[in-house]
């Protein structure tokens, strides 16, 4: 299944960038964004394995990022050397987004 960020998603927060040596422990199991929050797994250089519940693990590079829909419970893994981060979106069509109380701490 083909995921895209909602069209007119804006941007308001993201991660630090991480290797395959600084994953926070709890990207590396199941967790979730908040309800209304969109998330884009962006891989700069190396490639991470996205696995989303119920669905086939998906292979994340440079050319393909991994979308993460709000509250879908997913987790990640390095594949060798790889260096990402993940940005979160609010979808325009949603008034009552969390975006304004998501703390992106990790």
């Amino acid at each position: 299944m083909t995921v895209s960020l909602p069209q007119g998603a804006r941007k308001y927060s993201q991660t630090k960038t991480f290797d395959e040596m600084t994953i926070p422990q709890p990207l590396l199991s199941n967790h979730s964004t908040k309800p209304k929050s969109w998330g884009l797994i962006v891989i700069d250089s190396g490639q991470l394995i996205y696995t989303r519940i119920d669905q086939q693990p998906q292979l994340l590079t440079p050319d393909h990022p991994g979308v993460i829909l709000p509250g879908e419970l997913h987790k990640i893994a390095p594949d060798g050397p790889v260096r990402f981060h993940v940005e979160f979106y609010h979808d325009p069509a949603t008034r009552d987004a969390d975006r304004d109380d998501e703390e992106v701490t990790l």
